[in-house]
């Protein structure tokens, strides 16, 4: 991200004049012509967490000292809106407005502008925020993706999916936290992060970029041991060794390159190298009086370079996409009140957007404003920022560019405040239209279920077909070989040999398939001596396609051709599937005591290689590297 000087934007020079105030109503939005589509191929929602109207503002006033949306309380007790200029690209765009409020609640214009407390009262989260914007269907707090009574509910990445779109979740903190997870997942407990994160892996989405590393650190610092907070181990290692279907990125120069359209897959599941958020948590170097005072993280993306890549992966899809970017970290500035931060996240969320723009507008790709809609929003107001002075009326925030703004907080958890909808492209007038509530200071509104009802219901209806489609599916019989989708043959080759594992078996939640090391032969003939060990080591599984099956999925259970006095044949290593280590290390295959040792002995194991059983198919082969250790 670029630390943007004083005054300046990507927009250019900013003049320090005003403009008469901008209203937000659902008539902000201009007719569109006869001849320009009415459903739009492409849709990205940008959700700043907890990024009401003056965080906007906020940011505005330390990049050119001067903002939109303020308000003041006349001494009559009326609220007038002061006028200002747009600093954003989003604030030309069309406005309206946005209730927030979850299920068994409602939002009081009356009472938001006469009582400074009342949007204080009972808020909503993001999880019941997030599943509102995406399925259409208002919820309680913690339950993503269900409805009050805890049915599953589709989403707005499932539709895209069942109308042949590509989609994808981005977000500046982890991939599984509640606003990406009610897009994909469907979950009573918000806080299941690694339940919510076999989901999201295991869904048919096609881009998943956050953070959420088990290895690293807020400040981008490797762990000396993981943290498997937001997802679990065993699924870390599914999306690294492409055993979910994705192609795994977690540098930065992978976020970059991809971003830069260098070798794009089609299917992306990103994880960068941090912990909670992407800059928000680093640790401050000494006290914080304006934004970048702490150097960011340099390991990480920006969420601009996250979206840029993201919308490269999906526009691969020529019948359209959906992507939802979240600038999560907005919020949890608002829970510390921490304004430089608070600037920082809204800064990066805006750059965002920039990116998308940049993509619609570019000569590059296949998009346009006559086929896509860009919306830029927020799931609810977090911190109740508001003008230093503020309570129980509302005073403007003021400030200088490139100095902290006047500003003061008046909680530290969500508000019921109205939040703004930018909105252009293609359908947005759909969506205005359901604007039909009134504010009697921003104008009319709409319910955050109409975010996504506006595609479910109109847009994006799906229909079924007369009398439905025949559908067939054969199921072959495991293990013989024939058919689409099986796991192969896998194939091991040794020093010594081919072992060739077969004779594929259902195991419960796993496939076992098994195989016979070749003989290993030992013989001592030296004068004097204590024994001998022999230990045996596996490397990964590896099939054509990179995909990786780790050494720790393949155990043995060693034996002796023939018994022998003072030779021991080594215990039984289980995989890691049945709770051992597997060969990923080194295991011991035989020994002999200093009697035994003399002449030769034939050694053998028995081998298995247990998987899941949503395991890639193909053909993998790796190596199997016995050792023999003279004991003196």
């Amino acid at each position: 991200m670029d630390h943007r000087p004083c005054g300046l934007t990507r927009r250019g020079l900013i003049a320090t004049g005003v403009v008469a105030a901008l209203v937000g109503t659902a008539a902000a939005a201009s007719a569109a012509p006869e001849d320009t589509p009415t459903v739009p191929e492409n849709v990205i929602v940008f959700i700043g967490d907890g990024m009401g109207y003056n965080h906007v503002a906020s940011t505005n006033l330390y990049e050119t000292g001067q903002a939109r949306y303020q308000v003041l309380s006349g001494p009559d007790g009326k609220i007038r809106t002061l006028p200002g200029e747009a600093v954003q690209v989003y604030e030309d765009w069309a406005l309206t407005n946005m209730a927030t409020f979850q299920h068994g609640n409602s939002y009081d214009a009356g009472k938001a502008w006469t009582d400074f407390q009342y949007i204080n009262g009972p808020a909503t989260d993001s999880a019941a925020a997030g599943t509102a914007m995406a399925t259409g269907v208002k919820t309680t707090n913690g339950a993503t993706g269900l409805d009050h009574e805890g049915n599953r509910v589709e989403n707005l990445t499932e539709r895209a999916i069942a109308t042949g779109r590509a989609a994808g979740v981005v977000s500046s903190v982890p991939f599984s936290h509640a606003t990406p997870a009610s897009y994909v997942a469907h979950n009573a407990d918000r806080n299941d992060y690694q339940g919510i994160a076999t989901e999201m892996i295991g869904s048919d989405v096609d881009v998943i970029l956050g953070a959420g590393h088990p290895e690293f650190t807020d400040s981008g610092e490797r762990r000396a041991e993981a943290s498997y907070g937001y997802i679990s181990e065993s699924d870390l290692a599914r999306v690294q060794d492409g055993q979910a279907g994705f192609d795994y990125i977690e540098e930065k120069a992978d976020f970059e390159a991809l971003a830069a359209g260098e070798d794009v897959p089609e299917r992306v599941f990103g994880l960068a190298q941090v912990a909670s958020t992407l800059q928000q948590g680093r640790a401050a170097d000494g006290e914080e009086t304006a934004p970048y005072d702490t150097p960011l993280n340099d390991n990480v993306p920006s969420l601009e370079t996250m979206t840029a890549g993201a919308l490269n992966v999906l526009e691969q899809d020529e019948d359209g996409l959906f992507l939802m970017v979240e600038g999560g970290a907005i919020d949890w500035t608002g829970h510390a009140n921490d304004t430089a931060r608070n600037i920082e996240e809204t800064q990066d969320f805006n750059a965002s957007v920039e990116a998308a723009v940049e993509w619609v507008e570019s000569e590059d790709t296949d998009a346009s404003w006559d086929n896509t809609l860009i919306i830029v929003t927020a799931d609810h107001e977090t911190g109740y920022l508001a003008g230093a002075g503020s309570d129980p009326g509302w005073t403007p925030m003021e400030g200088t560019a490139g100095e902290l703004p006047d500003v003061d907080w008046y909680s530290g958890s969500h508000t019921n405040q109205l939040v703004p909808v930018f909105a252009k492209g293609v359908g947005l007038e759909t969506l205005f239209a359901r604007a039909t509530g009134t504010d009697p200071v921003r104008g009319g509104y709409l319910d955050n279920t109409d975010l996504a009802n506006f595609l479910l219901d109109d847009l994006w209806a799906t229909q079924p077909s007369e009398g439905g489609i025949e559908v067939e599916a054969v199921i072959p019989k495991i293990g013989d070989g024939e058919g689409p989708g099986l796991p192969g043959t896998l194939v091991l080759s040794v020093a010594d040999g081919k072992v060739e594992l077969g004779d594929l078996r259902h195991a419960g939640d796993r496939l076992r398939l098994d195989g016979a090391l070749p003989t290993v032969s030992v013989t001592d003939s030296r004068a004097e001596a204590a024994g001998w060990s022999v230990s045996g080591q596996a490397s990964a599984l590896v099939s054509d396609g990179e995909r990786t099956i780790r050494a720790g999925h393949l155990g043995w259970t060693p034996g002796l051709v023939e018994r022998q006095a003072g030779v021991t044949a080594g215990e039984r290593v289980r995989t890691v599937m049945s709770g051992g280590t597997g060969l990923a290390a080194a295991q011991t295959l035989a020994s002999a005591d200093a009697e035994g040792r003399i002449g030769t002995a034939v050694l053998d194991a028995d081998l298995e290689l247990e998987v899941p059983v949503d395991t890639r198919d193909g053909a993998y082969a790796g190596s199997l590297t016995v050792t023999l250790f003279p004991v003196d």
